[in-house]
């Protein structure tokens, strides 16, 4: 009867921990006793892993913004974005234009802070703040210290990358400022090697795209 009990509460009971405890309470009973039911008793331990390990699953994705942040930008077939949509900072590519849901001088930090956070990735013929240039990974190993990974950053999205993307850097506009989106020790943690070299401007949005615009 107890395995019996288990696994219908492993199909119907909403209190996670309920199927587990009662399914090891029958095996016990069962060991001592030498009841049916051994197969019962296992298939509700089963059961209750398979729906634990889904319900995290869930939180999980929900946490990290794939089910709450919209859907992804649309792409045409050489992955230039046609359509705006949400993107994970890390998952920004050479050549797109965003938005943030703050100013660049702020959103800059977040990425360390925050090991996700999402921008609004849109044509860069539509009002943007940020244009990205290069993406690269620091190499893996111990986090280097925010110091280190600053120089790297300013030394890499300010030199040859700026000027293989744009041509004459001192041709831009002077209200174009490189920034640049780094990984910090809470991020690092979780895998994040992600520079993202960016052109914006500090307050206000750009129309059109800066590539090849200083030749």
């Amino acid at each position: 009867m107890p395995a019996v009990v288990a696994f219908v509460m492993s199909l119907v009971c909403a209190l996670p921990t309920v199927p587990l405890v009662l399914g090891l309470v029958a095996l016990s009973q069962i060991r001592k006793t030498g009841e049916k039911g051994r197969g019962l008793a296992i298939a509700a331990i089963v059961i209750h892993a398979v729906t634990l390990a889904f319900t995290v699953l869930v939180l999980a994705l929900g946490l990290s913004g794939v089910l709450g942040d919209g859907p992804a930008p649309r792409r045409d077939t050489s992955g230039r974005v046609t359509t705006p949509g949400s993107s994970d900072v890390q998952d920004i590519r050479k050549g797109d234009c965003f938005n943030t849901d703050d100013d660049l001088a702020k959103t800059q930090e977040k990425e360390g802070t925050q090991a996700r956070f999402s921008v609004r990735t849109v044509p860069c013929g539509q009002p943007h703040e940020g244009e990205a240039y290069d993406v690269f990974d620091l190499e893996n190993g111990a986090y280097p210290g925010e110091d280190k990974v600053v120089a790297i950053a300013e030394e890499k999205c300010g030199g040859k990358a700026l000027t293989d993307y744009v041509g004459n850097a001192s041709n831009l506009p002077k209200t174009l400022e490189v920034f640049y989106y780094y990984p910090q020790a809470a991020s690092w943690t979780l895998g994040d090697r992600e520079v993202t070299c960016f052109l914006g401007t500090a307050n206000g949005t750009s129309t059109g795209s800066a590539r090849s615009t200083g030749s």
